[in-house]
């Protein structure tokens, strides 16, 4: 290899290092991935009460037989939402998450019920929509705690005079402390964008698991 090949090569590496570190920054998917995991605080809560209040009714008025259509409705509402989330996963996420087959059942409403209460995606899509909650909680925690705390850090420079800033034993209270401050805010602030990129597709898999087909039943 000549040496213009050679100076070609690095810096074709140094080009795709730098998109490595600061690739997510830019893209516009990795906004949409950080809209999508802050949407799942709010749906997260909503499915919560949801479920719980339901399930609550629901057997509460077993012993009248008045909570067995409730738990039924609640059953076909996942179902329906678990479509909402596959569609908004697929959408913002860019996922292929083809839908599972419609259920099949024979004639007759016990018929009905039994392909309900039988069929994985009636449940798999139950359990997405309960395991919603912790995670739309935990991740809009972690997510707005690392880039407020990345932000506060990058505008160091500017507020360290009039605000007091102290980081453990360490106090700002020079310039030059505050720019060192100011870079780690930068670094921790990229950091923040590669997790969310991480986050993203780890639900995003889950999703795939539990709103897609069985690949190994074909349900």
């Amino acid at each position: 290899m000549d040496e213009a090949n050679m100076s070609q090569t690095a810096v074709a590496a140094d080009r795709d290092l730098l998109d490595i570190i600061f690739g997510p920054a830019t893209e516009r998917q990795t906004y949409l991935n950080l809209l999508y995991l802050l949407l799942s605080f709010p749906l997260g809560i909503a499915y919560f009460v949801f479920l719980t209040t339901g399930l609550s009714l629901g057997t509460g008025l077993l012993v009248v037989f008045v909570g067995v259509p409730i738990l039924i409705g609640v059953l076909f509402a996942c179902l329906g939402l678990g479509a909402f989330e596959r569609r908004m996963a697929s959408s913002m996420l860019h996922l292929s998450i083809p839908s599972p087959p419609v259920l099949v059942s024979g004639p007759g409403l016990s018929a009905k019920l039994k392909a309900l209460f039988g069929d994985a995606t009636t449940w798999k899509s139950f359990f997405y929509l309960l395991l919603k909650f912790p995670f739309g909680v935990a991740v809009f925690v972690v997510l707005v705690t690392a880039f407020s705390v990345s932000l506060a850090l990058i505008l160091a420079p500017l507020t360290y005079s009039t605000l007091s800033m102290d980081f453990g034993l360490w106090r700002v209270d020079s310039k030059d402390e505050a720019t060192i401050w100011c870079l780690i805010g930068v670094v921790l602030l990229l950091v923040s964008f590669h997790l969310v990129n991480g986050l993203a597709f780890v639900w995003g898999r889950f999703a795939q698991m539990m709103l897609g087909p069985d690949h190994a039943t074909g349900n």
